[in-house]
């Protein structure tokens, strides 16, 4: 069966969350060709799909999913005044809603406005801040019997305190993956129950403290409380996990300082704890694609016990958040890290 799809969807409404991240909701019946499963639309943890931005407002692309590989060159190839641009968002949640008659998937996406002083917004956060409700939208999705496009394994999760730090671009996925957990949603479809996590950390590092805003972290944050002189927000999921959700306004700092300072107080205060540390590793199995400066990718090996480490944020943070880690005695294979940008460079 055809494993990915180019789908047309209408933007339903738009909704600022906080200073620097917009919802876009987007609805439409081809939606349900995505691997909802049996318990349909909802959280998928962070899994993704790409939107495509037209150079034109209101222009609908040609898409030859027959053959994506050559689509994709010839895309990429194209001066994208005349192509378009493609830009990769994390599923942030998903409803049913009715449509002209008809009940059909609602998706959020939320986009962060970021941009530079010389180069200004790119074009998704440009579209994210412009779109309007009635105005149509292509993305390219899973579909069939295809896997979502996930990092997150909820499996290795299964019963282990999980570690999660990223920054405002990760703050989607991270919430979704929360969401998720509290509402008892499986990534997979048909996947077997697994047990939730023990323990959630979850830090974000964020532009400002106007984005350290309960409407864009997960619903949890909403009965979540916190003690004098704890910065970290607590609360029990659904499922029994026990959440710390810590804001980290980067405010005039340098960006993924917060992040780096917050992630080595967890690792110092686990060897306080008498963690045993990993034994030194002579190879990479698990870390081949941080070598690679296009494409900082990797999942932690299912195979791994014991405290799951999920990483994203900017590619560079990410890579020094992973050496901070297996400085610390962290075993490369606990570790998933991903780069979902690049500063300086476009990306998809």
């Amino acid at each position: 069966m055809t494993q990915l799809a180019c789908v047309s969807a209408r933007v339903t409404g738009t909704e600022r969350l906080s200073e620097h991240l917009v919802r876009v909701r987007v609805a439409g019946e081809q939606l349900w060709t995505m691997p909802w499963g049996e318990q349909g639309p909802g959280p998928r943890a962070d899994a993704y799909l790409k939107v495509l931005v037209p150079p034109r407002r209101g222009q609908l692309l040609d898409v030859d999913v027959s053959d994506v590989a050559r689509w994709r060159r010839e895309f990429m190839a194209a001066p994208p005044e005349q192509s378009g641009w493609i830009r990769t968002y994390t599923v942030r949640g998903a409803t049913t809603v009715d449509l002209a008659g008809r009940e059909v998937p609602e998706l959020a996406i939320d986009v962060v406005l970021h941009g530079d002083p010389e180069h200004g917004m790119g074009p998704g956060a440009a579209w994210g801040e412009s779109t309007l409700e009635g105005e149509d939208v292509q993305l390219l999705v899973p579909t069939g019997d295809a896997a979502w496009w996930a990092a997150w394994d909820e499996h290795r999760a299964a019963g282990q305190d999980v570690v999660l730090a990223g920054d405002e671009t990760a703050l989607p996925a991270v919430a979704a993956i929360v969401d998720g957990l509290d509402q008892g949603v499986r990534v997979q479809a048909g996947a077997t129950t697994c047990a939730p996590p023990r323990r959630l950390e979850v830090a974000v590092e964020v532009p400002t403290g106007g984005d350290a805003a309960t409407a864009a972290g997960p619903r949890a944050l909403e009965r979540a409380t916190s003690s004098p002189g704890d910065r970290a927000l607590r609360v029990r999921l659904a499922g029994g996990t026990e959440l710390s959700w810590t804001w980290l306004p980067r405010e005039d700092r340098a960006r993924n300082l917060a992040l780096e300072l917050w992630l080595w107080a967890r690792l110092c205060e686990r060897t306080r704890r008498g963690w045993r540390r990993a034994e030194p590793e002579t190879g990479s199995a698990h870390g081949t694609a941080a070598e690679d400066p296009e494409f900082v990718w990797n999942t932690a090996s299912t195979e791994g016990r014991g405290t799951y480490w999920f990483l994203a944020a900017e590619s560079s943070g990410v890579k020094s958040l992973r050496r901070m880690c297996v400085s610390a005695g962290v075993s490369r294979g606990d570790i998933s890290f991903m780069g979902y940008w690049r500063l300086g460079a476009a990306t998809e």
